[in-house]
């Protein structure tokens, strides 16, 4: 009688699993294989293996497209300013690595914006300046000054010039960040009131050598400061699900915070777009900040596959995203976290983030593939 073998495949792109050939589809270290019981663990091959840890970096691969490139290389070479502007909410601390290389020998000011989207009951900026430092001073960019702001903020065409006016000595200011990171409306309301003082007109016109146009705001007869379009969006979750689905994503008010009691063997559903499951370790209450019209729910992890089959047509907890509906739309991360007493976030870019304290749990999250996945030091403590 013939022996029957079960095949075992790789989690994320279902492919059978082997250990003889590293330069075929498929491949895992014998040793992963022999020493994890597969019916406990999640299995990945190498390749799927490697370009999630990719994803998970600090340093992810992210890329801005030759053009802007080339307007950050005359910045470099004219060694101008740089204004790095992020949103507090979508931000999670991954930088494009080419800008990151390129703007790292310049002078570097932060802004993080929407600040007007998180409670105003306490004094949330100390802890937000301090977390953003944290995140360029891993790539080795280090902020001369960072503010951050909001939208009922009094920002004048004075203190807009004198901010881009302390370090940059007479030259050139670029203003830089994604899309949607609210460096226009920055902009726009640093020009109330703006004095123009130069033989030059505000011009929106094309970079020298590019097709990308610009905004150019004469500071002198000599300098300017240019806004450079935003950078692409490749790894948030806003431009991997439906526009219906990405408004609802994105907070229109304050942020909504969700305190969720959880206990080993449960997941946390954030609907059906993410869920983090608490694998192993002591119950642990997350704080879940998402936009105020995202859904979430604790449920036993045994049941996660059945629930979000359902919730595909039922919708039972929102928003329902048809462009995730297998688990290949999905991929998989295990967190090992310390057990320092201390405040973490486990955030994916654009849709939120889970603060919990440290206590040497095992987490899994599901998020959609290619999406940026960061755990760090608390954003908001």
């Amino acid at each position: 009688m013939a022996r029957a073998k079960r095949l075992i495949r790789c989690y994320r792109c279902g492919r059978t699993l082997q250990t003889s050939d590293p330069t075929q589809p498929g491949y895992i270290k014998e040793d992963l294989l022999s020493e994890i019981s597969v019916s406990d663990r999640i299995l990945y091959c190498q390749e799927c293996y490697d370009e999630m840890i990719k994803l998970n970096n600090s340093k992810l691969d992210l890329t801005v497209g030759d053009e802007i490139c080339s307007i950050l290389d005359r910045a470099v070479n004219t060694d101008a300013e740089i204004i790095y502007v992020v949103n507090l909410f979508t931000f999670n601390g991954t930088l494009p690595n080419d800008v990151a290389e390129k703007i790292k020998r310049l002078n570097v000011l932060v802004v993080g914006t929407k600040v007007d989207l998180f409670n105003s009951k306490k004094d949330i900026t100390p802890r937000l300046i301090e977390w953003l430092r944290e995140r360029f001073e891993e790539y080795d960019i280090h902020p001369l000054q960072i503010r951050v702001t909001g939208k009922g903020d009094k920002y004048s065409g004075e203190d807009f010039v004198r901010f881009a006016d302390e370090y940059r000595e007479g030259r050139d200011v670029y203003i830089i960040g994604d899309i949607g990171s609210g460096k226009t409306s920055l902009i726009n309301k640093g020009l109330t009131g703006f004095q123009n003082n130069s033989n030059w007109s505000i011009t929106r016109t094309s970079f020298p050598g590019t097709s990308e146009r610009i905004l150019a705001i004469p500071l002198s007869n000599s300098s300017f400061i240019y806004e450079v379009p935003g950078f692409p969006l490749s790894h948030n979750v806003v431009t991997l699900v439906e526009k219906e689905v990405a408004r609802a994503i994105t907070p229109k008010k304050e942020v909504k915070v969700v305190r969720k009691a959880m206990k080993s063997g449960e997941c946390l559903m954030i609907g059906n777009i993410a869920s983090y499951h608490l694998y192993s370790g002591e119950d642990t209450v997350v704080n879940v900040y998402t936009a105020e019209n995202v859904e979430c729910k604790v449920i036993p992890s045994y049941r996660y596959e059945p629930t979000f089959n359902r919730n595909k047509d039922k919708k039972e907890i929102r928003p329902v995203s048809e462009k995730l509906s297998h688990f290949m739309d999905f991929d998989l991360f295990e967190y090992d976290m310390e057990n320092d007493g201390l405040m973490h976030d486990i955030a994916i870019e654009g849709l939120g983030w889970i603060s919990f304290v440290g206590r040497g749990q095992v987490f899994y999250v599901y998020l959609p593939h290619l999406s940026a996945l960061r755990e760090s030091r608390s954003k908001i403590e």
